[in-house]
């Protein structure tokens, strides 16, 4: 069976591309890049390789294709679909892709006919019937966090028995949609070690080619050591769709370590970044982990994306003591009563305080801001960028809040007759808003998000102490990944401020 990622790439010009990031990210977006080069960010796609990994304990021959990491064209896709004739593929496909994919889902009926297709992701999680129902080259739909459902699938058309028991799938029986409810992992450590030696693929072995740009070191890895988030926001994909505001799970801190001692010693990593929802939820769990790293004495660094919220004192120093020197935090807005709109709970003042101690211990810091959310105006997007040239973070982040569906934000916005696009196209989160604002068109809201991080940047070259910090972040990073990495950050950066 193949376990694929296939890459959707759409042509600009004749040296440039968008690129969608699919698998892995809890945020569906697109990104403009050279047609030869890499994609600067490439999430691990962890509901795979969880699942590469079950397959293959039950001895199932596992193909793996991810075409987002190798960069790869449709052509080599179909040319993979023809040589191996997979029996069963899966791939997870999202809002922005969703009709490219039903496109080569046709495609690839007619090279391998007999290939059973089954769908997972967020977006056909929301619309199962509807797929399913359009789409006869559709198969099966995958609901929410799929690892062991679709390992049971396998394993019952391997044996031709009836599969409309099994939670959390999709599928025709004759003229009927049958649509069975999807039921969350109980104990994670259920899990195995996700498969990393099969991917990006079989023959191309290498978990280190998956990158986000905030670790400071080369080699690196990602992993997780939980699943879902204790908090409600009304426009968050993941934690409504996939885990369907489900209860906050993690990992034991054994096996989490054990992970980590896995990636040192088989990869010979010098960093992993913790892609968590919300990594630093539960206070005694990344206690835990922490102690568990230091009575091992395993020297690695580590980086998470976190919460500035629940984080105090004594979690960032025993973090910092056992190797953590990044933390990423969502902030989302400058203004209080969107804070209340979307059931984010903020206090500025902790936020900021929390960012001095992470400075304290030189953990390097990141904080994402997103424009569009419920009750925004021209005043409030000014309030945001305002309060982030405030913070003294290391470096931010600015997006397009995209209303996926199956979110509580599309639904009030579909309800209220306020989204201005039915194409799944443009709900990339990069270059269109598909909301309608009484007084901010489209165009200023994606214009202002287009110029903030060059006007933040601009107010934070002025601090003295801010240039200190990143002089120091600049040395370890030259450290961690060479000259060539100062070089391209410093041109970023210069790019930011120009506008170019």
């Amino acid at each position: 069976m193949l376990l694929a990622n296939p890459a959707c790439r759409e042509k600009i010009c004749k040296n440039e591309e968008k690129y969608f990031v699919r698998a892995g990210s809890r945020w569906p977006f697109s990104t403009v890049k050279k047609t030869t080069d890499q994609p600067e960010y490439i999430p691990f796609p962890f509901f795979l390789a969880y699942t590469a990994a079950i397959l293959e304990k039950k001895s199932h021959e596992v193909i793996v294709d991810d075409g987002v990491a190798v960069n790869e064209t449709k052509a080599d896709f179909s040319d993979k679909i023809k040589s191996k004739k997979p029996d069963i593929l899966l791939f997870e496909t999202t809002t922005p892709t969703i009709d490219h994919d039903i496109g080569l889902t046709e495609k690839i009926k007619e090279v391998s006919p007999k290939t059973v297709i089954c769908l997972a992701g967020a977006h056909a999680s929301v619309f199962p019937q509807e797929i399913l129902k359009k789409h006869k080259t559709v198969d099966y739909v995958l609901l929410g966090e799929y690892e062991m459902n679709f390992a049971k699938l396998v394993e019952f058309l391997d044996k031709k028995k009836n599969p409309g028991k099994i939670d959390g799938i999709a599928f025709r029986n004759g003229d009927k949609i049958i649509i069975n409810k999807q039921k969350l992992i109980a104990d994670l450590n259920a899990l195995p070690f996700p498969a990393r030696h099969l991917f990006p693929s079989n023959d191309c072995s290498n978990p280190t080619l998956y990158w986000d740009g905030f670790c400071q070191y080369k080699p690196s890895i990602q992993m997780t050591a939980s699943r879902g988030c204790p908090f409600r926001c009304n426009f968050c994909l993941w934690n409504q769709v996939i885990y369907q505001n489900g209860k906050y799970r993690f990992f034991s801190a054994k096996r989490v370590v054990d992970e980590m001692q896995q990636a040192v010693d088989k990869y010979h990593v010098k960093e992993i970044y913790f892609d968590d929802d919300t990594f630093t939820a539960d206070k005694k769990q990344v206690l835990n982990i922490c102690q568990e790293i230091k009575k091992r004495k395993l020297k690695v660094f580590w980086s998470v994306m976190g919460d500035a919220m629940i984080s105090d004192k004594e979690m960032i120093t025993d973090m910092a003591k056992a190797g953590c020197i990044g933390i990423k935090f969502g902030v989302e807005s400058g203004n209080k009563e969107i804070l209340k709109n979307i059931n984010k709970p903020i206090n500025f003042e902790k936020v900021k305080q929390f960012v001095v101690w992470c400075s304290e211990y030189k953990i390097k810091t990141h904080a994402t801001f997103t424009f569009g959310l419920l009750g925004e105006t021209k005043q409030t997007m000014k309030q945001t960028l305002d309060f982030a040239k405030e913070l003294d973070v290391d470096s931010v982040q600015f997006s397009l809040t995209t209303p996926f569906p199956g979110t509580r934000y599309f639904d009030q916005l579909k309800k209220e007759n306020r989204l201005i696009s039915q194409n799944w196209k443009d709900f990339d989160g990069s270059s269109s808003s598909v909301i309608n604002f009484e007084n901010i068109t489209p165009e200023y809201l994606v214009e202002f998000c287009r110029k903030a991080s060059g006007r933040w940047l601009l107010s934070k070259i002025k601090d003295l102490s801010w240039l200190k910090r990143q002089i120091y972040n600049m040395f370890r990073q030259t450290k961690g990944q060479g000259v060539l990495f100062v070089v391209k950050r410093f041109k970023k950066g210069l790019d930011l401020i120009f506008g170019r």
